[in-house]
């Protein structure tokens, strides 16, 4: 027997390192869906989010997302899932749409955006809308539901929105299914922001989704 060598432990398979699984979030803005989707709890035992506020916005966000992507995967920690958050609002329809197709030769990169804002999602906390409307429209409505002036950079529209979370997602699945299977992300109003709620739900320690 080699000298140190445990005779015992002979033969032993040595315990593994536990891999967690890894989800990126980037967010176009630095305020409000960054803000929001950090507030959502999950157990860091069982896996790794994290949500990053870049300043960058659809074609320029999803490069990003691609570049972090290799870079992960060079390391050997390669993300489950990249979730690209981004609203349509007054950009370029050709950068917009070159967005979603950077992400198509990336199946773990997901596109997650709302026409024409990311607070249509707000929005869909109480009431349906199916019509179009501005930016400023639909801040004047959160307001007025939240009875106090929306504010992007405010860090309480979580806990003020999560009672009515269900409500959300009934509605913007609503709103999806009206827009059928054609290019949605083109029609005002359309989001797909509770696909990537229903994920991080699926995370939250006191409440698992069905």
């Amino acid at each position: 027997m080699l000298p140190g060598t445990n005779r015992w432990n002979r033969g032993q398979k040595q315990p593994r390192t536990r891999t967690l699984r890894r989800l990126l979030i980037l967010c176009e803005d630095t305020k409000s869906s960054c803000l929001y989707l950090r507030q959502f709890p999950f157990d860091p035992n069982q896996v790794q989010i994290e949500c990053v506020g870049t300043g960058m916005s659809t074609d320029s966000l999803m490069e990003e997302a691609i570049r972090r992507k290799e870079k992960a995967e060079n390391a050997k920690a390669p993300y489950e899932q990249i979730w690209v958050v981004f609203d349509k609002d007054d950009f370029p329809m050709q950068n917009f749409n070159r967005a979603f197709d950077l992400a198509r030769a990336h199946p773990t990169i997901l596109a997650c955006w709302s026409n024409e804002c990311f607070e249509l999602w707000y929005l869909l906390h109480f009431c349906y809308r199916d019509t179009g409307a501005s930016r400023t429209d639909i801040w004047k409505l959160i307001s007025r539901y939240l009875s106090d002036r929306y504010d992007k950079a405010s860090v309480k529209v979580f806990e003020q929105l999560k009672p009515k979370l269900d409500d959300a997602l009934r509605n913007a699945a609503r709103l999806a299914y009206q827009n059928g299977t054609g290019p949605d992300r083109h029609r005002n109003p359309s989001t797909n922001v509770h696909e990537l709620i229903k994920v991080l739900r699926n995370h939250d320690p006191a409440k698992q989704m069905p």
